[in-house]
């Protein structure tokens, strides 16, 4: 009965990712991980601590709205990411988002300002900066706990792009209901690195037109991922970043996940806790740029904030890389163009629940 159980909720498909070491179906589970889970599923919680003293609250003099039963909400943390927030809104407004609720970290390049003016959108302050929010953890759990327990949120960063397979087709919101129907709490997707089609220069994304980034960046690599299965959930490599300037960095996150008592970041927004759920069949994707016209000074900017992890190491590598190869080609015989959720359909990338 057991298996049974189990086995409808994470049957092995068959779906292959671009990966190049394909040994391992790692969107599916074995019967022993799948039994594993089971027994920790009956496990008490435990979530890891976070210090006492961070506060967040509501911008100004304004006053937090309570969720509805239609609302699909979004979580969000920025700083200094105003050119991303017209297309940002756009993209998730188009999928079914009704709400925002967001942390400004200390922004000065017109964020909050724009944020402000948004009637959909609820800003919060913090007395503590992104490092000792444990690197916007402790925020993003204060915000689903405020905004309530057992219910679908998106949790993402301004930069990425969600994309479902599904997004013409259904709301986030009926899309959420359908994984929760087939036991899963949560969706797999990785960051998609994308990349300028011919100079770097000329990738100039101000965001003033509501210009979407992948107009500007339109391409990304279509294989030469490196993935596994571990027990605190699925692990992937790849990319440009790995490709160009040798990152390691993990490129999977959970950006749709169900919220619950059970439910927090853990020790890293790439795995969140309970950990059990992070194993699902289905996936998606999130387009991720971060290469424009200005990656140097944003790389340099972000390394010496001190705010990020291991002393910003990633961005020293992708600042030291384009500082010496600025003018090389970024894309590669296996770069491929993207025009719509489509093209990472045929390329692999997405796996649909329908």
């Amino acid at each position: 009965m057991i298996k049974k159980i189990l086995g409808m909720a994470h049957s092995n498909s068959g779906f292959e990712y671009p990966l190049t070491d394909n040994a391992q179906n790692i969107w599916g589970m074995s019967y022993s991980q799948q039994t594993a889970n089971f027994v920790r599923k009956l496990l008490p919680v435990r979530h890891k601590p976070r210090p006492q003293n961070i506060e967040i609250w509501p911008a100004g003099d304004a006053v937090s709205r309570p969720l509805t039963d239609e609302d699909f909400p979004l979580i969000f943390v920025v700083h200094n990411g105003r050119r991303f927030l017209p297309s940002f809104l756009k993209h998730y407004r188009q999928i079914g988002v009704t709400r925002f609720v967001c942390v400004d970290d200390n922004s000065n390049d017109g964020t909050t300002e724009y944020l402000a003016r948004q009637a959909d959108v609820d800003v919060h302050f913090s007395n503590v900066r992104y490092r000792e929010a444990g690197r916007s953890k402790a925020w993003r759990e204060l915000l689903a706990n405020k905004y309530g327990y057992n219910r679908w949120y998106l949790n993402v960063d301004v930069d990425e792009y969600l994309f479902t397979g599904c997004n013409n087709k259904i709301p986030i919101g009926e899309y959420a209901n359908r994984l929760y129907s087939k036991g899963v709490y949560r969706l797999p997707a990785p960051m998609i690195d994308m990349m300028p089609e011919n100079r770097l220069e000329d990738a100039i994304f101000t965001g003033e037109d509501a210009t979407m980034p992948w107009e500007i960046c339109p391409y990304f690599d279509s294989k030469g991922y490196q993935g596994h299965l571990t027990s605190g959930g699925i692990k992937l490599l790849g990319g440009p970043r790995r490709r160009l300037w040798g990152a390691t960095a993990e490129l999977m996150k959970y950006p749709l996940l169900y919220w619950d008592k059970r439910t927090s970041m853990g020790v890293s927004i790439h795995s969140p806790r309970p950990l059990y759920r992070n194993h699902a069949p289905f996936c998606g994707a999130l387009l991720h740029f971060k290469i424009f016209a200005d990656v140097e000074q944003v790389a340099a900017g972000a390394k010496n904030s001190g705010q990020y992890f291991d002393g910003g190491h990633e961005y020293k590598l992708m600042a030291e890389y384009f500082e010496e190869n600025r003018n090389k080609p970024l894309r590669v015989e296996h770069s491929v163009r993207f025009s719509s959720e489509s093209d990472l359909i045929k390329h692999g990338f997405l796996k649909k629940i329908l």
